[in-house]
């Protein structure tokens, strides 16, 4: 099976770099598009519009290769999708960057499903959707739903004098239902074991049931006597802005604020939005900030579409002393820039996207259902053989990279450790680091 890559952009760049190491990769780029940032990578580079059928031919383009339409114009992306699914009947994945078009071809509209586009991928609610998550738990970092609820990663900065430094993990007392599956310092992930100490300033990743977690934040990272986020500000009004305060709507009990410089966008995010208050001017206007109150927010959200404003926005954030900031970095090659700077999460859109859909790709009995730490370390999903002989946790190979978070079996789903058995028929929330993911699945 190979890939087809449609596209010359960032996105395209990232697909072709991941894809190339497990698969035969072919990039279209149109005529006058820079080829020069794939001549390093290992693929088939191709001239041409995609929306040409003899374009696809000169690729071999059959029905077991995956289309990837990912160019910086929606329409183009479309159409490649429609001429890609006619000519050959490719898997199709079309990127698009306007509400409109995600609404039309996307099954959550209710209409009937468009035959030609597979899976459509919107950056920007991504985003906003991630952003969500996490802003919606008072301490942490990162946040990803699995298992449809049943199991939830969270991860934390450990701050300064915090009862979880200068202790092995094993002495912690940690709710049975979490395990420590990952720690992130000097821009290394590792696995924790018993005997681990944490430091102040590392990232830890717990995973768990929702009721453990929030024993777990109650413990250990409740902050200003509060157990929820009640105050919202959001700077930057376009897209992902406007999608984020919607879902924060949804959520109930938050009050949103939304900063928005352009007076026309005012005017529709108040018209689209119930509750939230929408305020005319700039995320950097200290007065506004001032006489709006910003100060007293849990969380402040930055997400224009530029990074130094959102950076700013960010670093005023700190000086007000708002508990946690969440910035929108539109260059991946910026987000350790952010974070070497004190801001608690930077995300970017691009690379989101990208890993959701490489996760859909994959073609292994381990299944990706998240990244943490720019890909460093992983989520994945196995199913156990039926053949699998029934073995306890602490009987199991050692396997210094992973660590079994969560077992689904029969409908139940559970935090094992060193005494639970693995069954036939079990599935697997496993964490792997970068290093142990691809041979995760090869444990059974």
């Amino acid at each position: 099976m190979r890939a087809i890559i449609a596209g010359s952009g960032e996105i395209a760049y990232h697909f072709a770099r991941e894809l190339a190491e497990t698969r035969d990769t072919i990039v279209i780029l149109e005529e006058g598009e820079d080829t020069t940032r794939f001549d390093r990578l290992d693929v088939q580079v191709i001239t041409g519009s995609p929306a040409d059928v003899e374009v696809l031919e000169a690729a071999g383009a059959c029905r077991e290769d995956d289309f990837i339409a990912c160019s910086d114009i929606d329409e183009k992306n479309i159409i490649a999708c429609l001429t890609a699914k006619e000519a050959c009947g490719a898997r199709t994945i079309c990127f698009v960057s306007k509400e409109e078009h995600y609404r039309t071809f996307s099954s959550r509209s209710g209409r009937r499903p468009w035959r030609f586009i597979d899976r459509i991928i919107w950056p920007q609610y991504m985003l906003a959707e991630e952003i969500a998550r996490t802003v919606l738990v008072p301490g942490a970092i990162y946040v990803e739903i699995l298992a449809g609820g049943r199991i939830v990663l969270q991860e934390y900065r450990i701050p300064e004098r915090s009862r979880l430094t200068g202790r092995a993990l094993v002495s912690l007392g940690l709710h049975p239902g979490v395990l420590a599956v990952a720690v992130a310092r000097n821009e290394e992930v590792r696995i924790p074991r018993g005997q681990t100490v944490f430091e102040a300033g590392d990232k830890v990743t717990f995973m768990g049931t929702p009721g453990a977690l929030r024993s777990l934040e109650r413990s250990f990272f409740k902050r200003r006597g509060e157990e929820k986020v009640r105050n919202v500000t959001i700077v930057g009004g376009g897209n992902v802005g406007g999608i984020l305060a919607e879902l924060l709507e949804e959520a109930g009990d938050v009050r949103v604020k939304i900063i928005e410089r352009d007076p026309e966008r005012c005017e529709e995010l108040a018209a689209d939005l119930s509750t939230t208050l929408v305020l005319y001017g700039d995320g950097t206007d200290l007065e506004l900030l001032d006489v709006e109150q910003i100060y007293l927010s849990d969380v402040l959200v930055a997400v224009t579409s530029d990074d130094e404003k959102n950076l700013l926005c960010a670093l005023l954030a700190r000086e007000m002393e708002i508990p946690k900031t969440i910035t929108r970095v539109s260059s991946a090659m910026s987000m350790n820039l952010f974070e070497g700077l004190g801001i608690d999460v930077a995300l970017n859109p691009r690379r989101t996207a990208v890993h959701t859909v490489l996760g859909m790709l994959q073609d292994t009995r381990a299944r990706l259902l998240a990244v943490t730490e720019q890909g460093k370390g992983s989520v994945l999903e196995l199913d156990v053989p039926a053949a699998f002989e029934p073995t306890r946790l602490r009987d199991l190979p050692d396997t210094e990279g992973a660590i079994i978070a969560a077992i689904i079996r029969r409908g139940e789903t559970f935090v094992p450790h060193g005494r639970d058995r693995i069954e036939p028929g079990d599935r697997l929330i496993v964490f792997a680091t970068q290093e142990a993911a691809p041979t995760v699945e090869s444990f059974f």
